[in-house]
């Protein structure tokens, strides 16, 4: 497929949305600078995680915030609006339905690669997909996952620049941090202004 058809998919908590997640939108669009679009997916609650405190429509404001000066870049709420946990099976499915033409790279990081044959119907979330995306958030090199070994082709590794950030460090972190007026260096202003707006994350 030429590149122009791809649509990227990058989903998660976002909880809140970070520098680390723009560097891989960032990623994206270096290697793929043809693609049709890379669409946003914040998840309601995942399946190994504990259910969110925040409010849906909150970590939608912060997502569009975060990611509004990417081009093709956009949000996509169907998850979020369901109040079930998230897999990315059925995401992937509906997503077909609505873009039947579309050639989906689906974007995971390093850590959910190792454990991605665990995943729910992985297999044909593989079958699906154009290719699997995988972005480094830790290590410098990426895992090697020998259950995936089949699908090999269809797995393409970024060598993205590793920004130490991570959302639960960040609800730890930002009661303090509204309460001294202090932004978090892995916040953009974008989110940290919503978020000291709302005295959300207190």
């Amino acid at each position: 497929m030429n590149s122009s058809g791809l649509v990227g998919v990058f989903g998660g908590s976002f909880d809140p949305p970070h520098l680390g997640h723009a560097e891989v939108a960032s990623s994206f669009w270096q290697n793929f600078p043809n693609a049709k679009e890379l669409l946003i997916v914040p998840n309601h609650s995942s399946p190994w995680k504990q259910n969110k405190k925040t409010p849906p429509q909150l970590i939608l404001d912060l997502v569009k915030a975060q990611f509004q000066n990417f081009p093709n870049t956009k949000v996509w709420d169907w998850e979020i609006k369901r109040e079930t946990p998230s897999y990315t099976e059925e995401t992937i499915l509906e997503l077909l339905k609505v873009k039947p033409d579309a050639g989906l790279v689906l974007l995971i990081g390093e850590d959910n690669y190792s454990e991605f044959h665990k995943w729910k119907n992985w297999e044909n979330i593989l079958d699906k997909v154009h290719s699997l995306l995988v972005f480094r958030r830790f290590s410098e090199s990426i895992p090697q996952n020998r259950n995936l070994q089949k699908f090999r082709n269809k797995i393409v590794f970024l060598q993205n620049r590793i920004i130490e950030a991570a959302s639960i460090d960040l609800r730890e972190e930002l009661p303090k941090c509204i309460l001294e007026n202090s932004k978090p260096i892995a916040l953009s202003a974008e989110v940290w202004d919503i978020i000291l707006k709302n005295r959300s994350y207190c």
